[in-house]
């Protein structure tokens, strides 16, 4: 798999900005989220996030602000030689602990990863053969390990998305606590603390996690529809 650092310029960067603010309104925020996730720490951004419609003319507005007044490229390659270390860590856990555990989950590795440094807190993802890890680099605490727990919990998203998540439906919470159950498990990494308690614990286990992942995934979710359905079943 070949690994490549990029990094988003203002136009692609304000792309991110405009789709997280979307994401925020129409589903995240469902879910708790913090709207500061997609954006760089400045007033005007927050301002931006805090209204749940904008019209076209604010769009225009806060494009050029971004655009002309926040945008540095240089708020983007500050921690490359922390990716650099974290590129390291993650192929050698991808050895050691990853590749095995492929056929139990159904999944098959890139063949590229593209890593694009934008702003905002946190990471994201797409998957397929050319995958991409976002890595959303406006909090400048994170040192190589730290960049290489967030690396290694957006691959684990990318390894189980097409062929579980997608495939039975996986809502966004239970989606998140799978993913932190593997990495809690194989690289001993925190869990997010708003979806500890989940209907996902008592089926993704060590032991599947293993053996069986797509398998428990799917017995999870005919249970948790199952539940739903009735849920929404009037009584008679």
């Amino acid at each position: 798999m070949q690994i490549k650092i990029e990094h988003l310029d203002a136009e692609s960067a304000w792309k991110r900005i405009i789709s997280g603010y979307e994401r925020y309104w129409s589903n995240l925020k469902n879910y708790k989220y913090r709207y500061d996730m997609f954006i760089p720490n400045d007033d005007r951004m927050r301002e931006m996030f805090e209204q749940p419609k904008l019209t076209e003319q604010q769009i225009q507005h806060y494009h050029d602000i971004f655009v002309n007044k926040i945008y540095k490229l240089s708020d983007l390659t500050h921690q490359d030689e922390n990716i650099k270390k974290a590129i390291i860590l993650v192929q050698n856990r991808i050895k050691t602990h990853i590749a095995s555990l492929l056929p139990a989950w159904g999944a098959t590795m890139p063949e590229t990863l593209s890593i694009k440094c934008t702003y905002g807190r946190g990471g994201g993802y797409s998957s397929g053969k050319n995958a991409t890890i976002l890595f959303r680099m406006s909090d400048d605490k994170r040192n190589d390990y730290g960049i290489y727990l967030l690396f290694m919990h957006e691959f684990v998203h990318i390894l189980i998305q097409e062929q579980i998540i997608e495939k039975y439906n996986v809502p966004q919470d239970l989606k998140e606590r799978i993913v932190d159950i593997i990495g809690q498990e194989l690289f001993n990494k925190p869990v997010q603390p708003m979806f500890m308690e989940s209907f996902a614990n008592s089926y993704i286990t060590p032991e599947v996690i293993r053996t069986d992942l797509a398998g428990a995934v799917k017995k999870m979710m005919t249970d948790y529809t199952a539940i739903k359905q009735q849920q929404n079943t009037p009584d008679r």
